[in-house]
């Protein structure tokens, strides 16, 4: 196999050089999986390593099954050990756990298994704070991957005013583990690590296999994966790791971007390699990427270049508001599509947090477009905004059991399941609703332990219900966030918490702008607009604008990337104690987002932004600024964009629809009365058509309101 014409000349650098350490600095696009590819052949080819004294390690389970597959294919080699370190670890210990007390066949528990045994844990022992999982969880999970048992941990965490409990609930946890012989994914890698401590024996097998070492992603890996690759290579030095400083974005779960910065200190007679020639984007994408990118002090250095065309200039746009930013987006993809040829799945818009996705969504269910959510449910299907709704449909619907057996005990009201349960059989025993149940909760036979829990909440639905229509809708819903009291259901100094509100505060914000719009609307009327927007179909599979975090797209490429919200406070994503380490890992973040595109690349913001309640006009992030855009194309206040826009959606989009086959539909062979089948919802009756949406009375389901044009509804025979 001859190296020199299946690599360029950075790439074939690092993959001749076979002994002591090697760091290779991979840029975005550069090729690193080649690198790492061909280095493991080499070693087989040219050197006579045995495929058995090779050791490769990457970070998922996909990209493990590719790197197996592409070595397989160039050296024909297989059985070798490319896994990620949990499997590592795994098998590790399948030989070795009993040096350790445990038994060989030990149980992994996932984070499901996890979350059980630390909701029992907190209802036996701290039944006040099972809204306190998941922080807990995420505490257990911090301490394992330092290395520190409950004992250290609580020191750690001395000024946390859940230090107690946190503490409380890992011991406990682990003595849960022990019980069932059971380790959870963290202990995978803490156990393994103990045991290579512990065990020289064990540690130098291990030593003397794995003569060669190779880590993916070095820069992802957090103090215990570390330390493992430092004891695995401590006798023969042979330690090969590729990696991107520039793309270390998982500091929030444990990953430390000084195993890379640092790694000179760890092995000084090391070479670094630099793979800065990038395949994926054009010269002025990449020209924006290094800009950015070079305001953080804390980075090794490279510098991205392409033999391609400088191509597109990259765009940017401050919008006034954030309706017309999403408007703006729809604008310039239907053109693409239009005019370029284009599909929809060459866009991505990402955003830095989730809650940003709402408008979006909003904007292409209301038009047609088809999109998928990476990164989070799609807005209306996350568990707070579901939560929100049942509560509307409970007050429209009382014979709604569903929705209110959804949100009986949420927020917490001590409601627990049996009480649940002994409320349905009251009721059914009644012949009664569960809403009828609770108006007459004095003539259930109920304990009275119970009927007094369920008397609140009782009082409660009756106000939500009696109230629906003494008010506008945007101040009904307000009316709710108030009564039920959602803020403290929420804890704020969690950021799962924080998000939470902010998605709730984001459905606030379309109920007020859905009121701008349709001022008389009902409550009825929103919740089957609502309906249309989760119920109908999605169109042929692939072909979908992709709206994502950041986190979510990682190692993924699009030929047009939108980079929305780009604003002070919400990109870079700062509080009061952000620290410049924060703001560099934000920079970096903002890296991986430009290095997504292809083709074409758009940064925009928004002047003024609505969130928790009012508007907010933020200053244009910093990101922006470095990328020397503004001044290039900075454009006067865009009042008017929005009418534009909306004009040309209005006059473009039956043209886009007819790709999807919608448009071409004939829709007055739909007439009430006629029947109709869903593939999913299954047969029903038309009870109502006004203008493109009808009322239908599905057998399995109920009634339902559906666009005729996207749902893909056929006539039937009687």
């Amino acid at each position: 196999m001859d190296y020199s014409t299946l690599l360029n000349t950075e790439q074939l650098r690092p993959v001749t050089d076979t002994q002591g350490a090697v760091l290779v600095l991979a840029g975005a696009g550069s090729g690193k999986t080649r690198v790492l590819t061909y280095r493991i052949a080499y070693l087989i080819e040219k050197c006579g390593v045995s495929p058995y004294n090779i050791l490769a390690i990457t970070f998922t389970n996909k990209a493990a099954g590719e790197m197996k597959e592409r070595i397989r294919s160039v050296t024909g080699e297989d059985g070798m050990w490319v896994m990620t370190f949990h499997s590592f670890c795994a098998r590790v210990l399948r030989n070795d756990a009993d040096k350790l007390g445990h038994n060989r066949n030990f149980s992994i528990y996932g984070e499901a298994e996890s979350d059980r045994i630390i909701t029992r844990i907190l209802k036996e022992e701290h039944p006040e704070d099972t809204d306190k999982k998941k922080s807990i969880r995420w505490h257990i999970s911090a301490a394992k991957s330092i290395a520190m048992t409950p004992e250290q941990y609580a020191l750690r965490i001395k000024d946390n005013p859940d230090s107690a409990l946190i503490t409380q609930v890992y011991a406990r946890y682990e003595e849960e583990l022990a019980k069932n012989n059971a380790f959870d994914f963290d202990d995978l890698l803490l156990k393994t690590f103990l045991l290579f401590a512990m065990h020289k024996d064990v540690l130098e097998k291990y030593q003397d296999r794995f003569l060669y070492v190779h880590v993916d992603e070095f820069q992802d890996t957090n103090k215990i994966q570390f330390l493992l690759v430092k004891m695995l290579v401590r006798k023969y030095g042979n330690i090969f790791v590729v990696g991107d400083d520039d793309q270390s974005i998982y500091g929030w779960r444990g990953a430390d971007v000084g195993n890379i910065l640092n790694f000179k200190k760890d092995y000084p007679d090391c070479r670094i390699y630099k793979l800065e020639r990038n395949y994926r984007s054009s010269g002025n994408i990449l020209k924006t990427a290094n800009k950015v990118i070079a305001n953080n002090a804390g980075r090794m250095g490279k510098q991205l270049w392409t033999e391609k065309d400088a191509g597109v200039e990259v765009a940017y746009r401050s919008l006034c508001d954030d309706k017309t930013e999403a408007d703006f987006v729809l604008e310039q993809i239907l053109s693409l599509v239009k005019n370029r040829g284009y599909k929809y799945s060459d866009f991505a818009i990402l955003v830095r947090i989730n809650s940003l996705t709402r408008v979006f969504e909003d904007r292409m269910s209301s038009y047609g477009m088809p999109y998928k959510v990476i990164g989070g449910f799609k807005f209306y299907e996350r568990k707070e905004i579901k939560d929100f709704i049942a509560y509307l449909r409970m007050a429209v619907n009382p014979a709604d059991s569903e929705s209110i057996t959804r949100i009986i005990n949420f927020p917490k009201r001590g409601i627990g399941d049996v009480c649940v349960e002994a409320l349905i059989a009251a009721c059914n025993a009644r012949g009664l609703s569960l809403f009828e149940g609770l108006k007459r909760l004095d003539e259930l036979e109920l304990a009275p332990a119970y009927r007094k829990k369920l008397a609140a909440f009782a009082a409660l639905a009756t106000d939500l219900a009696e109230n629906k229509e003494s008010m506008p809708l945007d101040e009904y819903v307000k009316y709710v966030f108030d009564k039920v009291d959602f803020y403290s259901a929420y804890d704020m100094d969690d950021p799962e918490g924080r998000t939470k509100l902010e998605n709730i505060d984001q459905f606030l914000t379309s109920v007020h702008e859905f009121c701008a719009d349709n001022p008389d609307v009902k409550l009825e009327e929103y919740l089957q607009t609502l309906s249309l927007l989760t119920d109908a179909d999605e169109t042929d599979e692939g072909n979908y604008i992709t709206i994502a975090t950041i986190h979510g797209v990682k190692g993924l490429e699009f030929r047009c990337v939108f980079i929305v919200g780009l604003e002070e406070g919400i990109f870079p994503s700062l509080r009061s104690d952000t620290t410049t380490a924060d703001v560099e890992e934000e920079r970096r973040i903002m890296y991986v987002a430009i290095t997504r595109a292809q083709e074409r690349l758009w940064l925009t913001n928004a002047g003024r932004r609505f969130r928790f309640g009012k508007y907010e006009s933020n200053s244009v992030s910093r990101f922006v600024k470095e990328s020397g855009l503004i001044a290039a194309t900075r454009r006067p206040e865009e009042r008017t964009v929005h009418h534009t826009v909306q004009k040309a959606l209005r006059r473009d989009m039956p043209k886009f629809a007819a790709s999807n086959a919608a448009a071409a539909k004939d829709l007055s062979v739909f007439k009430p009365n006629a029947v109709v089948m869903h593939p999913k919802f299954g047969r029903g009756v038309i009870n109502e058509i006004n203008g493109e949406n009808a009322r239908i009375a599905f057998d399995a389901l109920g009634v339902k309101v559906l666009n005729l044009r996207l749902a893909p509804l056929t006539i039937q025979g009687e």
